[in-house]
């Protein structure tokens, strides 16, 4: 096994960071959720470490964090099967009372 980077204070550091704020709040850009390349960022400028992509990965797997790619869907949603959608979920909602 390779020696890791970072210690364990700062793994807990990292853990708690990422679960507890954005990366704006951080000072890394203007963006909501974090991102492999983000927490890539983070490290870099916090702990003077860095890491490929695959090794941020396995960094957040060795944290208990999982990675996952934000899917973004409203641009693409369509008004008529919202609707249908929700006519749907009330009528769902009446008969299970």
């Amino acid at each position: 096994m390779s020696q890791k980077k970072l210690t364990d204070e700062q793994e807990e550091k990292l853990y708690r960071v990422i679960s507890e704020n954005t990366p704006e709040e951080v000072g890394i850009g203007v963006f909501a959720n974090w991102t492999a390349p983000l927490v890539c960022e983070y490290v870099k400028r916090q702990f003077q470490v860095t890491f490929s992509k695959r090794g941020t990965l396995n960094l957040l797997h060795r944290i208990k964090l999982s990675y996952t790619r934000p899917t973004y869907s409203l641009a693409k949603a369509d008004p008529e099967k919202q609707e249908k959608f929700r006519e749907e979920l009330e009528s769902i909602k009446k008969t299970s009372k």
